[in-house]
C-alpha cells in the first residue's frame, strides 16, 4: 500500500490551514500617541523648513521638455482623453471585471488643501476636503464615512464651492477648481463631472466663491491671456459668462462675504498691491487704496463685522506682509511680517480681531495682527496626531454655521498630513484624518519577498511607514505605522526582504534592520562627502551582499558594512558617468538572473551597461528619455533574461520607455499606445509573460509583449492621479502601484482566458532554486507533462504538489505558494537535473477559465532546511 510520508501529512493539513497576517506593536510615545514619535536627529525647525522649501523647488522643475513643448498642456490634453475614456465605459460597466483594490493608507492622510461644509452649512452637514492629487472627498464632520467623489477626474482641488442644487432635492451642486486653471462640476455626487461652458483656457485659478443671491451666483477668478478675470455664473455652473476684466497680469487675491453674513453682492479684489471692491456681484468695480504699489503676488480675507475688516497679505521684493483695513478697504494700515508662509490665511467671521496663517506651522493672532501665536510646533503632532497640527499649512477655510441658534464657526486647517477642525476659536483642533481619508502621497513601496502581507512606503511628509495588509471591501484596508517623519524614497534589500532596508531622506541615508521586529540604526548614514545629487538621490541594495549598497551621484560609490550601524564608502569604479553630459547617475538596476550584469542611466539621458557587477562600464550609443530634475530615471531588468532592461522618463516630445535587448549596447523606443507623459517607474511582471507596467504622470499603464502595444489599465473605481511607483508582488499575480495623491493600490493581472500557463515566484531567493513549467497547454480531458530543472539537484527525489488555490506560507525556508493541497505525484529529478510528471486535467466543460496550481518540491541537502522548491505554475484550463 502507498505510504504518505509523515511531513507530507503535515504538508497537506498546512495547506488546509489559512495563513494568518503577522500583527506587530506599533510604537507609542510616553503621550500615548497614536504614532510613534520621529528621531529627527540633527535637525531642527530652521532647518526642516529649509528642506520642505528644497522639495517644493524641485517639483516645480519635475518635468524635462524641450523648449517649445508645454508638458503641463499635453497632461491636460491626456486628463481629458482618460476622462472621456472613462465616460465610455461608465456606459457598460457590466462589461469590464474589476482588477483594481485600494491597499491604503487608511490612517496617514496626506495634502488637504480646502475644506467647506454642505449647502445647509449646518451642524449635520456633510464635510466637504479637497486634496492634493486624491481629489474631493465627502464625511461627517467628526472625520467618519470619508468616500472620494472625484477619481474619475485629474488633478487636486484647491479650490471649492458647495452651493444649492439647481432643483429641489437634488444633491449639493460642487464646483471644483485647481490652482493651475482647471475648473469642473458635478451634480450627482461626483458621478459625472462636467467642464462649464464658457470658461477659457485658464493659467491660474486664484479664487472661487458663491454669491448670496437668489441665483446663487458662481463666481471664478482666474488669470488668462496674461490678465487677471472674473467669469460668473447664474445658471448653476452650466455655463459661465467674462463679467470683469483687470487691469494688468497679477497673481491677485479675492475675498466675498460667507453665506449668511454680509452684503449679497459685494466681491473685493486685490490687484497690483491696490484694493478694489464690488457692489453689484463683481460687474464692475471702484479702486480702493494703495497699499503696496511693489507687490507681485496677494491673497485677500475678511470679517463680515465692520465695514468689513479686511486683511491683505501681500508679496514685495520676496517677502510677505500683512495689512488691516478697519473700513471696508478705503484705507490700509501695516500690521505684521509673515516669515513663515504657504499663501494660506483667513479670518474669524465672528471677531475681526482674529486671523490665522499657516506655513510650517500655522499662527493665530486676537489682535488684529499685532503678534501672533504658534499653534503648536510641528514635532507636537508626533506626540498626539490626534490634538496637534501636523507640519505644512497648505490651506485653512471659517465656515460660519447657521442652524446653532448662535453664532458659531469652523475653523477647518489643511496640512500635509490630513484635515484639522476647531471648534473653539483655534483653542483646540481635532484630527479629522485618522480614519478612511486615503490621500496619501507616496514616492516609493516595498513589498517584502518572503512576507508580502508586509509593505513599507516611503512617503512624502508622513515618513517612513509600515503596514501589514489586511484585506477590505471598499475604501482603504490597511494601516500604516510611520517609523519616522519626513520624505523618503528609493526603498531597496538585497534580496527583496525586509531583513535589511536602505532609503533615503534629503540629506542621510536611512537603515532599517530586521523583518519581523524592525529598527532604524542611528546615527543615520551620511551622503558622500562633496558629492553631486538628486534632491532625494537613489541608492541600490547590492544583490550578492545583503549589507552593501549602491549611492548615485556624480559617481558611484558603495557602502560596505563594517558593524553594527557603521557603513564605509567607497568610489565602485573609476569610469566617469558624466563626459558625454550629466551631473549625476539617475538610475541603477542589476538583472535578476544575473547580478553581474547591470545598467546605468545619468540625468540626460546617457545609458551604460556593465557585466562585471559595475566596476567596468560601457556607454550605449543610443539616449534614453532625458531624466527630470527631482526622482530620476527609472530602470527595470527582465527577470529571467538579462540581456533585456527598459529606462522610463521624461516623455514629452520623445518617448518615455525605452529598451535594449542586447545588453545595453542599443536602445530603441518600446511600442505603441504610451502617451507623452513622465515614466516614474517600471517593474517587468514576474509571471512569465516579460510584460511591462509603468506608472507615470498620466496614471497605470502596461505593455503586453504579444502586441508590442501599451494599454491603460486604469478602470472605474481606479484614481486619475498621478502614479509614482510599482513592484511586481503576490509572487507575480499583482502588480503593486504607489500614486502621489491616493495611496497604494494593487492591480491583479489577468490570468488570461484558458488554455494557458501563467508562472510566479521565479525570482524568489533559495531554497527556491527550481524551474516548473509544461511545454502543453492545459486543456480540459488531455494529459500534460510537468518539467521540472534544476541546476543544483540532480538524483534527488520529491513531489509535485497541486491545489485549486494559491497562497504563501513559509514551510523549510523557502515559501510554499500553494493552499488548501489537494493532492501530489512523486517526482525524480534524473543525473542532468531533470525531471516529468504526468498530469491529466478533468474532462469537464464547466472547468474551462478555472485555474488549477502547482508547485515542485524535492530534497536537496544542499539547501539549509533540506529542501528546494520550485516556482508557481498556474493553469487556466481551455477546451
Amino acid at each position: 500500500m502507498k505510504r504518505t510520508p509523515l511531513f507530507l501529512s503535515c504538508l497537506l493539513l498546512l495547506g488546509a490551514c489559512a495563513a494568518e497576517h503577522e500583527t506587530f506593536e506599533i510604537w507609542r510615545d510616553p503621550a500615548g500617541g497614536l504614532h510613534p514619535r520621529p528621531t529627527e536627529e540633527g535637525m531642527d525647525e530652521e532647518e526642516e523648513e529649509r528642506g520642505h522649501e528644497a522639495r517644493e523647488r524641485y517639483i516645480e522643475e519635475l518635468h524635462r521638455a524641450p523648449r517649445d513643448v508645454d508638458w503641463r498642456a499635453i497632461e491636460r490634453a491626456n486628463q481629458e482623453r482618460e476622462l472621456a475614456r472613462r465616460q465610455q465605459m461608465a456606459l457598460h460597466p457590466l462589461l469590464e471585471t474589476q482588477r483594481w483594490t485600494e491597499v491604503g493608507s487608511r490612517n496617514q492622510a496626506g495634502r488637504v488643501h480646502i475644506a467647506a461644509l454642505g449647502a445647509a452649512s449646518g451642524s449635520s452637514s456633510k464635510l466637504y476636503a479637497g486634496t492634493d492629487l486624491g481629489g474631493l472627498w465627502r464625511g461627517e464632520q467628526d472625520g467618519t464615512g470619508w468616500e472620494p467623489l472625484s477619481d474619475d477626474l485629474f488633478g487636486g482641488v484647491q479650490h471649492i464651492v458647495v452651493a444649492p442644487g439647481e432643483f429641489t432635492g437634488d444633491p449639493d451642486l460642487l464646483l471644483v477648481a485647481t490652482d493651475g486653471g482647471s475648473v469642473h462640476v458635478s451634480r450627482d455626487d461626483g458621478h459625472v463631472w462636467e467642464t462649464p461652458a464658457g470658461l477659457p483656457a485658464l493659467n491660474a485659478v486664484r479664487g472661487v466663491a458663491q454669491l448670496a443671491d437668489a441665483q446663487h451666483t458662481l463666481l471664478v477668478f482666474g488669470n488668462t491671456t496674461g490678465l487677471p478675470r472674473l467669469y460668473a455664473s447664474t445658471d448653476h455652473g452650466h455655463s459661465f459668462q467674462l463679467r470683469w476684466s483687470g487691469p494688468s497680469a497679477y497673481s491677485g487675491g479675492m475675498w466675498v462675504p460667507r453665506l449668511g453674513a454680509g452684503a449679497i453682492a459685494n466681491v473685493y479684489l486685490v490687484l497690483n498691491g491696490r484694493l478694489y471692491s464690488s457692489v453689484n456681484g463683481g460687474v464692475s468695480f471702484t479702486a480702493g487704496a494703495t497699499i503696496d504699489a511693489s507687490a507681485d503676488r496677494a491673497l485677500l480675507v475678511g470679517c463680515e463685522a465692520g465695514a468689513p475688516t479686511l486683511y491683505a497679505a501681500l508679496r514685495s521684493g520676496g517677502a510677505w506682509s500683512l495689512y488691516r483695513s478697519s473700513n471696508g478697504g478705503a484705507s490700509f494700515t501695516f500690521a505684521s511680517a509673515i516669515s513663515d508662509f504657504n499663501e494660506s490665511i483667513d479670518c474669524s467671521s465672528l471677531d475681526p480681531n482674529r486671523v490665522v496663517y499657516g506655513g510650517l506651522e500655522v499662527w493665530r493672532t486676537t489682535n488684529g495682527g499685532a503678534s501672533f501665536t504658534r499653534f503648536n510646533t510641528w514635532g507636537e503632532y508626533y506626540g498626539n496626531p490626534l490634538h496637534k497640527l501636523h507640519a505644512d499649512c497648505f490651506g485653512i477655510r471659517i465656515v460660519p454655521i447657521t442652524d446653532l441658534g448662535i453664532s458659531d464657526e469652523r475653523w477647518y486647517i489643511g496640512t500635509d498630513g490630513g484635515l484639522f477642525v476647531s471648534p473653539d476659536l483655534g483653542t483646540s483642533v481635532t484630527n479629522l484624518s485618522l480614519w478612511g481619508l486615503g490621500i496619501s502621497q507616496y514616492y516609493s513601496t516595498l513589498t517584502s519577498r518572503t512576507s508580502p502581507q508586509l509593505i513599507l512606503a516611503g512617503s512624502q511628509d508622513q515618513g517612513y511607514q509600515r503596514g501589514a495588509w489586511s484585506s477590505g471591501s471598499g475604501g482603504p484596508s490597511t494601516d500604516f505605522a510611520q517609523l519616522i517623519s519626513g520624505d523618503y524614497g528609493h526603498l531597496t534589500s538585497s534580496d527583496g526582504t525586509h531583513g535589511l532596508v536602505y532609503c533615503t531622506y534629503p540629506g542621510f541615508i536611512l537603515v532599517q534592520q530586521g523583518e519581523t521586529n524592525p529598527q532604524l540604526l542611528s546615527p543615520f548614514l551620511d551622503f558622500p562627502a562633496g558629492s553631486n545629487h538628486l534632491w532625494l538621490p537613489p541608492v541600490v541594495a547590492d544583490p550578492l551582499d545583503p549589507a552593501s549598497f549602491f549611492f548615485l551621484g556624480d559617481q558611484l560609490w558603495r557602502y560596505t558594512r563594517v558593524s553594527g550601524p557603521t557603513w564605509n564608502y567607497v568610489q565602485h569604479t573609476g569610469f566617469n558617468f558624466l563626459a558625454s553630459g550629466g551631473s549625476y547617475l539617475s538610475a541603477l538596476a542589476f538583472a535578476p538572473s544575473n547580478a553581474q550584469r547591470c545598467y546605468a542611466v545619468n540625468n540626460v539621458g546617457k545609458l551604460f551597461s556593465s557585466s562585471n557587477h559595475g566596476t567596468n562600464w560601457t556607454q550605449s550609443s543610443s539616449s534614453g528619455p532625458s531624466s527630470h530634475y527631482f526622482y530620476g530615471n527609472s530602470l527595470a531588468v527582465h527577470p529571467t533574461q538579462p540581456l533585456e532592461a527598459a529606462v522610463g522618463g521624461s516623455g514629452y516630445g520623445t518617448n518615455g520607455v525605452w529598451r535594449t535587448t542586447d545588453g545595453g549596447s542599443t536602445w530603441s523606443a518600446l511600442g505603441s499606445g504610451l502617451p507623452q507623459t513622465m515614466v516614474y517607474d517600471l517593474a517587468y511582471a514576474e509571471n512569465g509573460s516579460g510584460d511591462l507596467y509603468a506608472a507615470t504622470e498620466s496614471g497605470p499603464w502596461h505593455w503586453e509583449r504579444v502586441s508590442n502595444t501599451w494599454h491603460a489599465l486604469s478602470q472605474l473605481g481606479s484614481p486619475m492621479t498621478v502614479y509614482w511607483s510599482v513592484e511586481s508582488v503576490d509572487y507575480g499575480q499583482t502588480m503593486r502601484f504607489g500614486t502621489y495623491g491616493r495611496g497604494i493600490w494593487d492591480y491583479a493581472i489577468p490570468a488570461g482566458f484558458g488554455p494557458v500557463w501563467s508562472s510566479w515566484g521565479q525570482v524568489l531567493p533559495p531554497p527556491h532554486v527550481l524551474a516548473l513549467n509544461s511545454a502543453q497547454l492545459p486543456q480540459i480531458g488531455q494529459q500534460v507533462a510537468l518539467d521540472v530543472q534544476s541546476t543544483q539537484a540532480a538524483e534527488r527525489w520529491g513531489w509535485v504538489l497541486w491545489s485549486a488555490s494559491p497562497g504563501a506560507q513559509p514551510l523549510f525556508g523557502g515559501k510554499l505558494l500553494l493552499a488548501n493541497i489537494q493532492n501530489f505525484t512523486r517526482l525524480h529529478l534524473d543525473a542532468s537535473g531533470h525531471g516529468s510528471v504526468r498530469f491529466r486535467f478533468p474532462n469537464d466543460f464547466a472547468l474551462i477559465d478555472q485555474s488549477l496550481y502547482f508547485q515542485a518540491l524535492v530534497v536537496d541537502p544542499s539547501q539549509v532546511q533540506g529542501y528546494a522548491f520550485s516556482n508557481g505554475l498556474q493553469a487556466v484550463m481551455g477546451p
